[in-house]
């Protein structure tokens, strides 16, 4: 019994193209002619690609322009035919050689153009060029693989986008995010409830924590996911649901456990992957501070100089740490340094006990250069009044 088409194609090792054509040519569907074609037609494209990726007159570079050729080809029946020996030689009889060889060449662009990760805005960092010299000798496995790993990256992607467009994202913002960091954040704004929805900064993602752990999610939180899902397109439907699912099973049992330290949730959450708005420099320090629970505690949140060395000069003075002095207590701090003197390694050793490790060199310079001059103003006891003393303070620290 002759094998059937289906055995033929999966046993056969030959390329495509030469199965297409041998079974055409046996079935009376191509002639002798359509071969005569064929065969004054493939010479023409060797050399063109041959020239093309280095140069026509080198035997090695017209063999190796003979397997891209062949490649390409047969990846471009392959894809229209569906593996369908049939419809790939009256693809053949009816189509020039080199047109096929040209579909399989815009094959590879498209692939080459889709995203090789599924992080927003990231492309193959070959050029066009570099890839088609690379992909037009692999065989038609490797393409198939390849191109339901990038379509679904590109899905992934375009999921992304959606919900950035949704809370009001600007798609530039994203370059280089990963797809699974900006759907988780957005699944645990909307579970959040605040309105209006939108992406935090470092501050904001700490406040959506803390808030979860006081009082649950909130029920208006978990209409607004059903209500987004209901206008997400069907085809981001599961890509969303995946992330939504990991939120809920694998994140919110940590943020509802108030056993566990705040601290380490952060450590834990960032580590995973969250996307945070503007995260810049200063809001970076703001979010390492929170980390700190000592530094958390005593400086509230606060990360500008003035507060910060306002909460300095009282650790300083020996006083409960504050980020900011009424008049009347800033002439109370005045008062007790001339007294009990003005210390520089109590700060310091605050500042390396507690501050976030990425802050503690930038808090000690501003320390030390504040230092100097904050004891020629405090400890100056010509200024009776203390008047210098306390515009000194009201320009450099927080006095109300």
């Amino acid at each position: 019994m002759p094998p059937s088409r289906h055995e033929v194609a999966v046993f056969d090792t030959r390329p495509f193209f030469e199965k297409a054509l041998v079974y055409g040519v046996q079935n009376g569907i191509i002639n002798q002619d359509r071969v005569a074609h064929i065969l004054n037609d493939a010479p023409k494209g060797m050399l063109q690609i041959a020239e093309y990726f280095g140069t026509q007159y080198l035997r090695p570079n017209i063999e190796e322009a003979r397997t891209r050729i062949v490649n390409l080809v047969s990846l471009f029946l392959l894809d229209r035919s569906g593996g369908d020996l049939d419809k790939a030689a009256r693809s053949l009889r009816d189509n020039t050689f080199l047109s096929h060889s040209r579909g399989g060449s815009e094959m590879l662009k498209a692939l080459w153009a889709m995203p090789e990760c599924d992080v927003i805005g990231s492309v193959d960092e070959r050029s066009q060029r570099e890839f088609l010299a690379d992909w037009s000798l692999r065989d038609l496995a490797e393409y198939r693989l390849t191109r339901e790993h990038r379509r679904e990256y590109h899905l992934a992607i375009s999921a992304a986008l959606w919900f950035a467009d949704n809370l009001g994202v600007a798609p530039a913002s994203l370059s280089m995010v990963p797809v699974g960091s900006f759907l988780r954040t957005a699944m645990l704004v909307h579970l959040a409830g605040n309105s209006p929805p939108a992406i935090p900064n470092a501050a904001g993602f700490v406040s959506i924590l803390e808030a979860i752990r006081k009082k649950g999610v909130p029920a208006k939180g978990r209409k607004r996911i059903r209500e987004v899902f209901q206008i997400l397109p069907e085809s981001y439907q599961a890509i969303a649901r995946r992330y939504l699912q990991e939120v809920e099973t694998e994140d919110l049992p940590r943020i509802l456990d108030t056993s566990y330290p705040l601290d380490k949730l952060l450590e834990e959450l960032v580590q995973k992957g969250y996307f945070l708005r503007d995260f810049d420099l200063e809001d970076a320090s703001l979010f390492d501070a929170a980390v700190s629970k000592e530094w958390q505690k005593i400086t509230g949140g606060k990360t500008d100089d003035d507060s910060l060395l306002t909460i300095f000069v009282c650790i300083a003075a020996d006083m409960l740490p504050k980020p900011a002095l009424t008049r009347a207590v800033a002439r109370a701090l005045i008062r007790k340094v001339r007294t009990d003197g003005f210390q520089r390694e109590p700060v310091l050793a605050f500042i390396r006990a507690c501050a976030p490790h990425e802050m503690q060199d930038g808090l000690e310079r501003l320390w030390n250069e504040f230092f100097q001059e904050a004891e020629t103003y405090l400890l100056d006891t010509s200024d009776s009044t203390l008047g210098e003393a306390l515009a000194f303070l009201k320009e450099n620290c927080f006095v109300v």
